[in-house]
């Protein structure tokens, strides 16, 4: 790698993928940045950093992976560090993994109208579910490539959001990290004996989980990476890609934190509780900025929740057929009556954790895989 010459173009080309495809509408809604580390409070910076490293160290062995071995399908790299049969589960879990995340867009687009627009929830529902089976049945690449766009949009959006955030409200971040300590969190669902929702039992768990569930995203996805593109590129992609986010998850956590007890506009939602906490920061700096806001959060759900829709159809029917269009339409129908039944918070704490410790275990598998290279290399 070292004789490589680096194309600043294609790195940056290739950080912002990385970024686009960590940085969802989880991220946008805020509602994965206050479980999984703005809940820990400082300990929260020890989860973003061992995050990293995490992340760092199996999108090196994806993009090694997919380099050396040139996978047919991006899939294959599961059975390349976890054997033929763990593989071949891993390979199931990850399509039964996606459709899993459409729940969560079901969830995270209901609450997001409802919270800004005061819609009934089965409304956000009901439209995204309607959209992504059509889009996904009929197939208009055209309108996703138009709405491709969200995803820069809401990477920019939020940093912004911190920033000004953490900018104004700087000095109530030592009495929100004291109202986390003490679980002195105010509103009615405090008053029933709810605490702040976290992704697991300390800080290691939690971003040993956040890394997890992020690699069942990026496994196939890195390793085709890795066959497409210089070595040396693809790594400086993905080292300035998860500063980038790394430093997007901190300026957003301190945010929330410095107004963990703010409550919305209405009185109805705070931050520490809220389906989409980040809405409520945006009408702090401006209300009709809020409404903005939301098109934008509910626009990147849509666009996430298509590829999630089309990966488990896909999987089992043919596209274009009549049992993949059937499919399709099953699927999102089942997708939106579990994503209404639970709150979006729910889901998010039980689906996104849940498989980021399946995840955790896949790092396991690669670091054996690692110790057996290494010694049979040292042996040779």
């Amino acid at each position: 790698m070292g004789n490589e010459k680096c194309n600043p173009k294609r790195v940056l080309i290739l950080a912002g993928a990385v970024i686009a495809f960590t940085i969802g509408s989880g991220f946008a809604t805020g509602q994965e940045i206050i479980q999984y580390f703005t809940a820990y409070g400082l300990k929260g910076i020890l989860a973003v950093l061992l995050f990293a490293v995490c992340f760092l160290y199996y999108n090196f062995n994806f993009a090694d992976a997919g380099a050396k071995e040139r996978f047919e399908r991006g899939n294959d790299v599961y059975k390349y560090f976890c054997g033929k049969y763990v593989g071949t589960f891993c390979d199931y879990y990850s399509t039964l993994f996606c459709y899993m995340s459409f729940f969560v867009m079901i969830g995270g687009a209901a609450s997001t109208l409802n919270q800004q627009y005061g819609l009934p929830l089965w409304v956000g529902g009901v439209i995204l579910a309607v959209l992504a089976t059509i889009t996904v049945v009929g197939g208009l690449n055209s309108l996703v490539d138009a709405i491709g766009a969200v995803g820069p949009a809401i990477v920019v959006l939020c940093i912004a959001i911190g920033l000004i955030t953490v900018l104004r409200d700087g000095g109530n971040i030592g009495t929100g990290l004291a109202v986390i300590q003490d679980k002195a969190y105010q509103g009615p669902l405090a008053e029933a004996g709810e605490v702040i929702k976290n992704a697991g039992a300390n800080w290691v768990v939690s971003a040993l989980s956040y890394a997890g569930f992020v690699l069942l995203w990026f496994a196939s996805f890195t390793a085709a990476l890795g066959s497409k593109n210089s070595k040396k590129d693809l790594r400086w992609g993905i080292i300035w890609g998860t500063v980038a986010v790394c430093v997007a998850i901190v300026v957003v956590s301190f945010a929330q934190i410095a107004n963990i007890n703010t409550a919305s506009l209405d009185g109805k939602e705070y931050v520490w509780s809220a389906a989409i906490p980040n809405l409520i920061l945006a009408e702090r700096i401006w209300k009709p900025f809020s409404a903005i806001f939301a098109i934008v959060v509910f626009a990147g759900i849509y666009t996430t929740a298509v590829p999630l829709l089309y990966n488990p159809a896909s999987r089992f029917a043919k596209e274009g057929t009549s049992q993949f269009k059937i499919l399709t339409i099953v699927l999102a129908v089942i997708g939106l009556i579990v994503g209404l039944f639970l709150p979006f918070r729910v889901l998010v704490n039980i689906i996104y954790v849940l498989n980021g410790y399946v995840g955790a275990v896949l790092i396991l598998f690669m670091i054996w895989k690692n110790i057996r290279d290494f010694m049979a290399k040292k042996k040779a």
